[in-house]
């Protein structure tokens, strides 16, 4: 309300507090005008008790954020050193340093004296001098008061502005883009009338509630999600617990699938004829099926709500620990009750034996494939055990899709296979929001050597904002190179520096939204073939990074010429030879192998892994027993001789120039990056896909902008 109004506000919490990741945070911060920095209160004067009994300056970091510049600017002081600074663990310390020192109150005041004088307002002064007179009559503590100018009526109706506000304005969770009202208002309606007639709770006095647990009711809030995008808006409004995870216990553990389980289903398909077809079913209310299990008092609904009484949950509600655990045993029982076998390796994979029906279900949403009559006859029997929605069948049949998505990707089916590619709102926001208008590269890649501090950097670090705003994209690029391993390796290199990252490390981000700019579609062909073999390559680059020297281990996991996984990662410890350093990378190759075939295996195919290298080094190493000559190889890593000797898996030479995991090992130019997508089966392509959404015209563009100003 305040900036709406053109007025200014200040807010301050601990600098590590979670709390600045929190969407209403976010969206805040996102607003043009509001700005955040980071202060040590040590250098207003902030002192705490030491151990000795004397008094020492306490560093306390605290971020503000505000819509003044000039409170910014008075705020930013860091640290000038010099000093011990006293820990605030530990008896009364912490509760003593929970008061500003008047140190930091005068930089406020000079803050919001300087920012009303550019406003052209005077009242500011007047403040600041009644505040000084203050001063100098009795020390400031913390319950000394600085009262505003009686002018200053305009908070006197906060509460019916906020309420007003609440009610014509609802965010997306997840996006922060602002939703149409009266659907959000339908949802929550279709979502409470699910939920009486369902029992999910039990009205109860709240004074039961402390009686049995001796705490308030958890509290409860209303999330809603556009699950379309604004020119399909689909709103869904989930009713969540806020029981916050305040301790680690795996007995709220619930299993997610590997993404490359729906790729290997997606293999599988279209390697046992184009007969078999893709169904995707949705289990609506999914935690809602499973009943409670342990004692839960939440607050109810604000449509529900009635003075003295809370909700004794019945059955899991979204938001508490347990109730993915208790959804995943529920669907569990129901399905293998159907005749499907459960997984080992992956437990969300499944086989139904006799009808040759596989299953994978990734939270509320089962993706199955198999022959028609085989998938009819599942389906009657899930549609008495769960509540569900039938998203489509993919097939060329009549009635059947061509194109549809799951899990967000898009999956297409064409006379000559299937088809997937990654969900390209991803890409469009890392192009808008960081490389903006400019031009688009060829290559995403960024040499070590460019890492390094250009000639008038420095090494200073990126300001806290545009940091934070490059580990957002970052980690956005990286989430999208799960699907696009022509830009593994480079987003690798970005996740490395997301903790202090600098301009340097701003410039490859930026190369990396400028190429997908020119690149925003990469598919995966999946053209129908017969009795495939799981091949795996790996590579390395040996002590690729110039400031640590180590290495860098790339590769890629294909069934038949269906890419199903590829990584990048760096190697955890210096190699002395790029022997070991490819003996590294084979290892993980075998790990993975290993991994696929454990998941196929879940899904009732046996495979027998073929790992590919171009090292003679590392293959001789694999190939015979014991270290050898090579004293400095370690013997954990050696494993491997076993099953190439018993034959478990194969091992083979291939060029280092046909070797399709050399892209996901180093940077390499487009001509190059082009001929290993082939080789892994992928393509590029042009305009976009049928169903696939467009991102919201809001979300992450802050970065681009504050770049151009």
């Amino acid at each position: 309300m305040q900036v709406l109004a053109g007025r200014h506000f200040l807010h301050e919490h601990p600098a590590g507090a979670t709390s600045w990741t929190q969407p209403p945070m976010t969206r805040l911060l996102a607003t043009p005008g509001v700005g955040a920095v980071v202060a040590h209160q040590c250098a207003y004067g902030l002192q705490s008790s030491t151990a000795g009994g004397g008094s020492a300056p306490a560093k306390k970091p605290t971020r503000f954020m505000s819509s003044a510049p000039a409170l910014l600017e008075a705020l930013s002081r860091r640290c000038p050193g010099g000093h011990q600074h006293a820990p605030l663990v530990g008896g009364t310390r912490a509760r003593d340093a929970a008061t500003y020192p008047p140190g930091l109150c005068e930089a406020i005041l000079q803050g919001a004296s300087e920012q009303l004088r550019r406003d052209k307002r005077a009242r500011g002064i007047r403040a600041l001098k009644a505040w000084r007179d203050a001063r100098g009559l009795h020390a400031v503590r913390a319950a000394t008061e600085v009262h505003a100018d009686a002018a200053q009526d305009h908070t006197r109706d906060e509460d019916e502005q906020l309420a007003a506000w609440a009610r014509k304005e609802v965010y997306d969770e997840i996006t922060g883009a602002a939703l149409p009202p009266d659907l959000v208002k339908q949802a929550r309606a279709e979502e409470l009338k699910f939920m009486r007639e369902w029992g999910v709770w039990r009205r109860t006095p709240i004074a039961e509630c402390w009686a049995a647990t001796g705490k308030a009711p958890i509290g409860t809030k209303w999330v809603d999600v556009n699950k379309g995008d604004a020119e399909k808006p689909l709103i869904r409004s989930r009713f969540v617990v806020k029981e916050i995870a305040t301790y680690r216990t795996d007995d709220f553990f619930a299993a997610t699938p590997p993404l490359e389980a729906l790729r290997l289903l997606l293999s599988m398909a279209a390697s046992s004829g184009n007969d078999i077809k893709v169904e995707v079913l949705d289990a609506r209310k999914a935690h809602l099926h499973a009943f409670a299990d342990r004692t839960v008092f939440v607050q109810l609904p604000p449509e529900e709500t009635e003075a003295g009484y809370c909700a004794k949950l019945v059955r899991c509600l979204y938001g508490t620990r347990d109730a993915p655990k208790r959804w995943e045993a529920y669907l569990s029982e129901q399905l293998v009750a159907m005749g499907f076998a459960r997984g080992r390796a992956s437990p969300c994979c499944y086989f139904h034996a006799a009808l040759d029906v596989r299953c994978i279900v990734h939270g509320d949403d089962f993706v199955l494939t198999g022959r028609v009559q085989a998938l009819e006859e599942v389906k009657a029997g899930m549609h008495a055990r769960f509540l569900l929605k039938e998203l489509g069948r993919l097939g060329g049949g009549q009635g059947e899709l061509r194109e549809m998505r799951v899990l967000n990707r898009v999956i297409q089916w064409t006379p000559a296979g299937l088809k997937y590619e990654a969900d390209p709102r991803h890409a469009e926001i890392v192009v808008r929001g960081v490389a903006g208008a400019e031009r688009s590269l060829s290559a995403p890649g960024t040499s070590s050597k460019e890492f390094e501090a250009a000639p008038g950097d420095g090494e200073s670090l990126l300001p806290e904002r545009t940091a934070s705003l490059f580990r957002s994209f970052a980690a956005r690029a990286n989430y999208l190179a799960l699907d696009r391993p022509d830009i593994s390796q480079a987003t690798k290199e970005l996740c490395r520096r997301m903790s202090a990252p600098k301009a340097a490390d701003l410039r490859a981000l930026g190369r990396v939204a400028r190429y997908l700019a020119g690149a925003g579609r990469v598919v995966y062909e999946y053209p129908w073939q017969s009795r495939p073999v799981l091949r795996v390559f790996s590579d390395s680059d040996f002590a690729g990074c110039v400031a640590t020297r180590l290495s860098t281990s790339g590769g890629a996991v294909l069934l038949g010429t269906h890419l199903l996984k590829h990584w990048a990662s760096t190697q955890k410890r210096i190699t002395l030879s790029s022997g070991e350093a490819e003996l590294g990378a084979v290892v993980r190759g075998f790990s993975e192998a290993l991994g696929i075939q454990s998941v196929a295996r879940d899904l009732g195919v046996e495979l027998r892994p073929e790992v590919h290298a171009d090292s003679s080094a590392a293959i001789g190493i694999c190939r015979r027993s014991g270290i050898g000559k090579v004293r400095h190889l370690a013997v954990a890593q050696l494993w491997v001789q076993d099953l190439v000797r018993s034959k478990e898996c194969s091992l083979h030479k291939v060029l280092g120039t046909e070797n399709p995991a050399d892209l996901m090992t180093k940077p390499l130019p487009r001509a190059e990056i082009d001929g290993h997508l082939g080789r892994l089966g992928l393509s590029r392509a042009e305009g976009r896909a049928e169903s696939a959404p467009r991102a919201d015209a809001a979300v992450d563009s802050t970065l681009a902008r504050r770049l151009g100003q």
